[in-house]
């Protein structure tokens, strides 16, 4: 009794992060506007229906019912989602590994684990959102499942995982892991249960299919892929994958293989146990360490497949170990064609990572080993607040956000520069509906002020607009261009005055930071009102 209350004290602990961190989370969410992927995000939500999607992502169709244009609420809605799957996950995973750790206290781990991983990226929810809530889910139903064996489990986790397959077409590879676990588990014991579980993946292709975008809707977005790939093959060439995988093996499976050889040539079989464990302390506390100055994904990822191997070393059922397996292996599937290599994208998906840190520490290890991995995250939950001092993420300072702007009908604070740009800018493109814009940061303000172009875009590509104008029945000569002066059009690829047929019917206005090319036929807004 004595020992529970120990290990629930750091239950507490989770607790007082989870308010602590979201307090500052939530207190800021009616501030600044990420003007690149948040505003792209949410253009997305916005005009779902005649959306034409160049990378086969439809996160905005699946989760268009939560959707809001009210920023703020969406915010608080996104991570809503987040915070209440984790919850469920590490609240389950708790129940199933018997941990030390009361179930309602373990489960607030997973909220704090949100907070830190996504700190102080208030984007609205995306696909990488999307991700992890559809795969908490899949988990959480599975691990329902191995808990009291009823069947309708799995097909909700089989439903969860075939919607998730549409969330974001490269990232589907993280249903091997999953289906290996379940195949490897009870192929032999209940062919059912395998059966069961596809069905459940069926069942959620068939909803989605039926109740959130036609086949013949999806079948065309893929035509779309195949003609982006044409025209840009830079941004996700062959070669990415390959020096992808070629990261992956160089610097997680390589190393961690090689250790393992060692570890078990000398130590396993030798039955030096406790040299293994007290190699895993000091490794632990060093990476923990070096954590706060050289945050390196690959080295982590090592030390947890060392963890893991310990696990196998104990008298646990084969369930328990394997599913390990499966949260090792998540991060990897859901940050693979995300058009970053894992040692960056793959820190969104740390969830995974820290849940199964924490079944085998606290399953192998006593409180105080435990305790030092707690001390590194109070250590984090205490200097979490600084982010609201520094430039967040895509370059705002929270504390700078003080200056009203009316965004669809709602109030947000922006600061003081950004606030003049809108009022640079609602003259020439408040409801336009014809614009090209120089760079993706500048799409903020397209959604601010209710500016459509004819495709939303990352990149601007020459050839591509031009197959795209072609295709909507329109020519470059119908179109508004913005550029700002960070930001100008790339000489290689379009020069506005060039790009047109008819240069003279131009004319050049400069607008605060911004210069645009207005065709003879633009209408200037009257209403110059921001408020």
């Amino acid at each position: 009794m004595e020992k529970k209350l120990y290990w629930n004290s750091i239950g507490i602990i989770f607790l007082f992060g989870a308010l602590f961190m979201g307090y500052f989370v939530y207190s800021n969410f009616d501030k600044g506007l990420v003007m690149n992927d948040e505003a792209y995000y949410l253009a997305h939500f916005r005009d779902f229906r005649n959306v034409l999607t160049v990378d086969a992502t439809n996160y905005f169709r699946i989760f268009q019912v939560f959707y809001t244009d009210n920023i703020y609420h969406f915010r608080i809605i996104t991570f809503l989602l987040l915070n209440l799957s984790s919850y469920l996950l590490f609240f389950l995973v708790s129940k199933y590994y018997k941990l030390k750790i009361s179930p309602f206290l373990f489960g607030l781990l997973g909220i704090c684990l949100n907070f830190l991983t996504w700190r102080a990226t208030i984007v609205v929810l995306n696909q990488y959102h999307g991700n992890t809530i559809l795969i908490n889910l899949t988990i959480s139903f599975l691990v329902l499942f191995l808990l009291y064996r009823k069947k309708i489990f799995l097909v909700v986790c089989g439903f969860f995982l075939g919607i998730f397959i549409f969330d974001g077409v490269p990232h589907v590879i993280t249903i091997f892991p999953i289906t290996a676990f379940i195949v490897y588990n009870f192929w032999k014991s209940s062919k059912s249960i395998v059966l069961v579980f596809g069905g459940g993946i069926l069942l959620g292709i068939i909803f989605y299919f039926s109740f959130i975008e036609s086949l013949s809707t999806f079948i065309k977005q893929l035509e779309y892929v195949k003609i982006y790939k044409h025209f840009h093959r830079k941004q996700h060439p062959i070669r990415f994958y390959f020096y992808w995988v070629a990261f992956v093996i160089g610097f997680v499976a390589v190393p961690l293989a090689l250790s393992l050889f060692l570890i078990n040539k000398y130590l396993v079989k030798l039955k030096k146990i406790h040299v293994f464990d007290y190699i895993l302390l000091v490794s632990g506390i060093a990476i923990g360490i070096m954590y706060f100055f050289y945050d390196n994904l690959h080295i982590l990822y090592v030390f947890l497949g060392l963890l893991i191997y310990r696990f196998f070393l104990t008298n646990e059922i084969l369930e328990k170990k394997t599913f390990l397996l499966v949260l090792y292996f998540l991060p990897f599937g859901m940050a693979f064609g995300s058009g970053f290599y894992f040692h960056i994208r793959g820190g969104m998906y740390q969830l995974y990572y820290f849940l199964a840190l924490s079944i085998i520490l606290i399953n192998l290890y006593q409180i105080r080993t435990y305790s030092i991995y707690v001390l590194t995250l109070i250590v984090c939950f205490i200097i979490y607040p600084e982010f609201i001092h520094d430039k967040g993420w895509k370059d705002f300072v929270y504390t700078e956000q003080t200056e009203k702007v009316k965004i669809n009908g709602h109030d947000l604070y922006l600061d003081m520069h950004r606030k003049k740009d809108v009022e640079d800018l609602r003259p020439y493109l408040e409801n336009q509906k014809n614009v090209i814009y120089s760079s993706n940061h500048l799409m903020g303000y397209l959604y601010i002020l209710n500016a459509k172009p004819p495709i939303y875009y990352y990149f601007t590509l020459k050839d591509y607009i031009q197959f795209i104008i072609k295709k909507v029945g329109k020519t470059p000569d119908d179109y508004i261009y913005i550029e700002s002066n960070d930001y100008p059009f790339s000489p290689k690829e379009i020069v506005p005055l060039k790009f047109v047929s008819h240069p003279e019917n131009y004319n050049v206005v400069k607008a605060g930071r911004f210069t645009l090319y207005l065709p003879s036929q633009f209408q200037k807004n009257k209403n110059k009102c921001v408020e």
